[in-house]
């Protein structure tokens, strides 16, 4: 049993949520050990090499870094040793300076030229503890030892700059981007993840991360962009991860939009289908992929209709083994609606995404999946949601909750106050302040 850190997103349960589901279909044995908003630890039975570790990252829409646990410490001896507030008790202090984990992370540090960078995550909201001073320190002490046992030059990183999400927020932790610009991630350069949970402070070395420049260039570089239909690059491997999709299968995309979904599953090694009902949509998604193929230098088995989703068991030739889609969400508001106005639009969409699953469900081969979004609705008088027993209704489609009891086995993570809860129908992405929000559901047949 090894403990792996996995560094979330900005919706951290539903990162959990595809984390769990993700190595469940790969068949690795993990449960959830430990977590914060902002990481989760896991038990992973296998053995799993830095290769295996690299892929389950590319695979990965929710997170974006992956290091192995080597080390913890209590979280009061932090707090001790570095308190933002009161006295500093020396004697926490020196234990959480010792690093005896230093040997482990650099085998041989003799003549080496190391860099390296601390990437510090503390738990929501935490002010208790002084996350700059405490990263620095840390940085320094390395610095110290590896200099001690025989480094010819050692240098680190520490990102400066504000939260680039919120500027009032103190950023302790190195972007993916800095981690491959300047090779972090090749020995005998390392970064070192401190993540806080509520009692335990987990110290990790990084082996792989999420390539934010490869997605960077496919968004600002393809032909094809619409930011009426567009889903991100990030929700879109979610959903292929809870279809079930896998390299070789074939996915159906039937509301492909811009075929970014279709893109990431080109990726990941899939064969695509695509369905839209727009002809500039299609006509777009097509020239996306003819230009994903150049990028590749290699041909994609992938088609894309024109049509409705309604129809997809006639428009598509044969079986598919999943599908994953974000479907139409319905008109666009220019203000909040009242509530009659927004429960009108929900049925009407209900109704829609009914008649698409019977469809779809027909080109599903046996045990096929879904994973797609479903639009939620900020009205004047409160949330509108689709009613999932409604939505499947005779549609051969059962819910497969988020995050089974048997993923997670201590108790202790389960309280009210932690907002992870087992067996959940439906789980948000969404953003603050939008009037028209998503949630997430994966299906079965």
């Amino acid at each position: 049993m090894k403990d792996y850190v996995f560094i979330l997103g900005s919706n951290w349960l539903l990162s959990i949520a595809e984390l769990v589901v993700h190595l469940r279909d790969q068949g690795v044995s993990a449960v959830v050990k430990d977590f914060s908003r902002k990481a989760v630890i896991m038990s992973i039975t296998d053995d799993l090499n830095d290769r295996q570790i690299k892929d389950i990252q590319t695979a990965l829409g929710g997170c974006f870094k992956i290091g192995a646990a080597i080390f913890t410490y209590d979280h009061n001896t932090v707090l001790a040793a570095f308190p933002k507030k009161g006295k500093i008790i020396q004697k926490d202090r020196r234990k959480l300076l010792g690093c005896p984990w230093v040997s482990e992370v650099w085998g041989t540090a003799r003549n080496q030229r190391i860099r390296f960078g601390i990437s510090t995550y503390p738990m929501q909201n935490d002010t208790s503890i002084d996350l700059k001073r405490f990263t620095i320190a840390m940085d320094e002490e390395v610095k110290e030892r590896l200099v001690g046992l025989g480094a010819k030059k050692v240098d680190y990183f520490v990102y400066e700059g504000p939260d680039r999400r919120k500027a009032d927020r103190p950023n302790t932790a190195l972007w993916p981007q800095t981690l491959v610009k300047y090779g972090l991630l090749t020995s005998p350069n390392a970064e070192i993840l401190m993540v806080f949970s509520q009692k335990t402070l987990y110290v990790g070395k990084t082996v792989a991360v999420y390539d934010s420049i490869s997605q960077q260039h496919r968004d600002e570089t393809r032909p094809y962009v619409s930011a009426e239909v567009s889903t991100s690059p990030k929700i879109c491997r979610t959903l292929l991860n809870l279809s079930g999709a896998k390299a070789g299968d074939t996915i159906l995309d039937p509301f492909c939009g811009t075929g970014t979904i279709l893109m990431e599953a080109a990726l990941l090694g899939m064969d695509c289908v695509g369905i839209d009902t727009d002809l500039k949509a299609v006509e777009g998604s097509r020239s996306n992929m003819k230009w994903l193929e150049n990028e590749l230098g290699r041909k994609l088995k992938y088609e894309i209709l024109r049509g409705d989703a309604r129809e997809a068991a006639r428009l598509v030739q044969g079986k598919v083994d999943a599908a994953a889609f974000e479907p139409y969400l319905g008109p666009v508001c220019s203000g909040q609606p009242n509530k009659g106005e927004a429960e009108k639009a929900i049925k009407d969409l209900t109704i829609l995404y009914r008649d698409a699953l019977s469809s779809i469900g027909l080109c599903l081969k046996t045990n096929g999946r879904v994973g797609m979004t479903l639009p939620v609705v900020n009205s004047k008088g409160g949330v509108v949601r689709i009613d999932l027993k409604n939505l499947l209704n005779n549609t051969g489609f059962d819910v497969i909750p988020f995050l089974p009891r048997d993923s997670i086995t201590n108790r202790d993570l389960l309280d009210d106050e932690s907002g992870l809860k087992t067996n959940r129908p439906r789980l948000p992405e969404r953003k603050r302040g939008q009037i028209i929000q998503r949630e997430v559901i994966m299906l079965s047949r």
